[in-house]
């Protein structure tokens, strides 16, 4: 009977790793790809966040629709976490990203991370490094970005435990072309020379946005929406890479802290010493 059971247990988690293998590149429910490269080095990461390292309350085989739901939706773009998380939604240690780091430099590492929706009206949540300063997409430019992210996907999944594997990763180099982590026209810096930057170095913490179509049509010259990815009660997420006390790279979204009323009544409170300390200097 252990043996039947262990059995059992072994096929299932087989099916479950050949049915979530590979990044899906092409879909209405993208998910969710960390990408690290260093242009100088020439070395390039990319990684298929695993669902053991989101908050449990998203459920299993995380996508976007788990966190900002679908399109079917009245507003059909949503800004807002689905679930009511507070501080941290995702923190994982990125596996073997020290080989990764091994042949960079850390001071020109970039890294960001991205999902996007390539069929119906396209989304794309994306890390980025300020605020856009006005809308950097239409339509058709947010259709055609998702679909250079879809070509990126497609490419990647040939390489490291990605072909293999659930929730993989793959160490690249630019002769691997499309599947590179540092190719300016699939992730890049700039991610598809949209106006905003998308990467940052291994010491910043980005904030995350939400980019979502207003049509699905190729040629809509209509600005496609905008806005920070927000939790229930208005605060930003934000991503970082951080070194863990288990001597590993995790990858943390959180919901950014806001200081509590006695943290701000703290700091007036000293900047007021402050001011008294400097009339007084004056006077004498």
């Amino acid at each position: 009977m252990f043996k039947t059971k262990l059995f059992i247990a072994i096929a299932a988690m087989g099916m479950s790793a050949a049915a979530s293998a590979a990044i899906d590149g092409s879909s209405s429910n993208g998910e969710f790809v960390f990408s690290a490269f260093d242009t100088v080095a020439g070395v390039g990461y990319t990684y298929e966040l695993d669902d053991a390292g989101f908050d449990s309350l998203f459920g299993s085989d995380v996508r976007m629709n788990s966190l900002i739901g679908s399109t079917n939706t009245p507003t059909a773009v949503g800004f807002t976490l689905t679930q009511n998380v507070s501080g941290v939604v995702f923190d994982y240690a990125l596996p073997s990203f020290t080989d990764f780091v091994s042949g960079a430099n850390i001071t020109t590492v970039k890294w960001n991370l991205a999902a996007a929706d390539t069929s119906g009206l396209r989304r794309i949540i994306q890390t980025v490094t300020s605020a856009p300063v006005s809308a950097p997409y239409t339509n058709a430019k947010l259709n055609e970005s998702a679909a250079s992210f879809s070509q990126y996907a497609d490419a990647v999944n040939a390489k490291g435990t990605l072909a293999t594997g659930a929730d993989g990763f793959a160490l690249t180099s630019p002769t691997d072309m499309t599947a590179y982590a540092g190719n300016a026209p699939t992730m890049g810096v700039d991610f598809g020379t949209k106006g905003y930057a998308n990467a940052g170095g291994l010491n910043d913490v980005l904030d995350i946005y939400v980019f979502g179509g207003t049509s699905s049509s190729s040629s809509s010259k209509a600005d496609a929406l905008y806005g920070a990815l927000l939790d229930q009660t208005g605060n930003g997420l934000t991503a970082k890479v951080y070194m863990a006390d288990d001597g590993m790279y995790h990858l943390q979204l959180a919901v950014a802290a806001v200081p509590e009323p006695s943290t701000y009544a703290m700091l007036l409170a000293g900047l007021g010493m402050l001011g008294f300390a400097a009339r007084r200097a004056r006077r004498s």
